[in-house]
C-alpha cells in the first residue's frame, strides 16, 4: 500500500475528470510503458547474469510475474467549460470572456496556481432558427473549455463551490479525475512485485526439475500503458446554489504489471 500525498511535480500535463457530486473513486490503472527487455541480477536467488548461458543452446527457463500496488489519489483533474450567447459574435465573446476571467480568479483565489489552469477549446458558433423555410441567424454562442489540476484534494470542494458561484448558470463542469501526481511510484512497486513473484515461481520449478537458475538472461516488461478513466458529469449549472464545500471520496487506485524472465539453467552441483 503506497500513501504518497505528497506534492511532486507532475510531467507534461494531462487531463483527468473528476465526478459529482458524491465520487468515490476504485480506478484500476494498467500501468506500463513500452516493452522493456535488459539483461539483470537478481540477487542471492541467482548466480550473476554473467554467469549465465543466455547463449547457445543451453537449457533455459522463462516465467512470468504479475504485480499489483494499491496507492491513494492526491490529486484531481476538472474539465470544465463557461457557455454564454449573445446577439452578436463581439457581444458574446466579451460577456464569456468576463465570465471566464471571473472562474479563472475564484480558482486562483482558492490556492490553484496559474499554471495549473489551461484553455484547451474556445468556440465561437453561431445560433440558427428556421423561418419560412431557411435558417436565419439569431446570434451567437462562445464556449470557452478550461482544464484544472488541484493538487490539494483537502480544497477541492471548495474550489469547484468557488468556481460554480463565479461562473453561474453559464459554468458546466464535464468531468473530473482523481490520480497521483507522480503516477511512477505506484508503478514501479508493481512492477517489483511482479518481479519478485516470476523470481520465486522460477526457483520453485528448477528445483522440481533437478535444476539450478544460472543467472538471468532477459526480462520484459509486458505492463500496458496507463489508463485514467474520466468520471462525466451529465449536468452541474446549478452548483452555485451549493451551501457547502462539495463533498469528494477519492477512493484508491490501483497498478497492475506483468513481467517476463527468461533464466539459464544449470544441473545442480556444476
Amino acid at each position: 500500500m503506497v500513501e504518497d500525498m505528497g506534492e511532486a511535480q507532475p510531467p507534461a500535463r494531462r487531463r483527468r475528470w473528476l465526478g459529482w457530486p458524491f465520487v468515490a473513486v476504485g480506478t484500476a490503472i494498467v500501468l506500463g510503458a513500452a516493452a522493456l527487455s535488459v539483461s539483470l541480477a537478481l540477487g542471492p536467488a541467482s548466480a550473476a547474469s554473467s554467469g549465465a548461458n543466455c547463449s547457445g543452446g543451453g537449457a533455459r527457463l522463462t516465467v512470468q510475474g504479475s504485480g499489483r500496488a494499491v496507492g491513494t489519489p492526491n490529486s484531481l483533474d476538472v474539465s470544465a467549460d463557461v457557455t454564454v450567447n449573445g446577439a452578436t459574435a463581439a457581444d458574446a465573446l466579451s460577456a464569456d470572456n468576463a465570465t471566464t476571467a471571473a472562474v479563472v480568479a475564484a480558482i486562483e483565489n482558492d490556492g490553484v496556481a496559474n499554471r495549473d489552469i489551461s484553455t484547451t477549446d474556445l468556440t465561437v458558433n453561431p445560433t440558427y432558427d428556421w423561418s419560412n423555410g431557411h435558417n436565419v441567424i439569431t446570434g451567437y454562442q462562445v464556449s470557452n473549455s478550461i482544464a484544472v489540476t488541484i493538487r490539494h484534494l483537502s480544497t477541492a470542494g471548495a474550489v469547484i463551490d468557488a468556481a460554480a458561484t463565479a461562473g453561474g448558470d453559464s459554468l458546466n463542469i464535464d468531468s473530473i479525475t482523481f490520480a497521483r501526481l507522480d503516477p511512477r511510484v505506484l508503478e514501479d512497486e508493481a512492477r517489483q512485485n511482479a518481479v519478485r513473484q516470476a523470481v520465486a515461481h522460477a526457483g520453485a520449478m528448477a528445483r522440481a526439475a533437478g535444476e539450478r537458475l544460472a543467472g538471468v538472461c532477459t526480462i520484459t516488461d509486458q505492463s500496458a500503458p496507463m489508463l485514467v478513466e474520466p468520471l462525466p458529469i451529465a449536468s452541474s449549472t446549478a452548483m452555485g446554489a451549493a451551501a457547502s464545500s462539495v463533498p469528494l471520496e477519492r477512493g484508491t487506485q490501483e497498478a497492475d504489471a506483468q513481467v517476463t524472465l527468461v533464466y539459464a539453467l544449470a544441473t545442480l552441483g556444476s
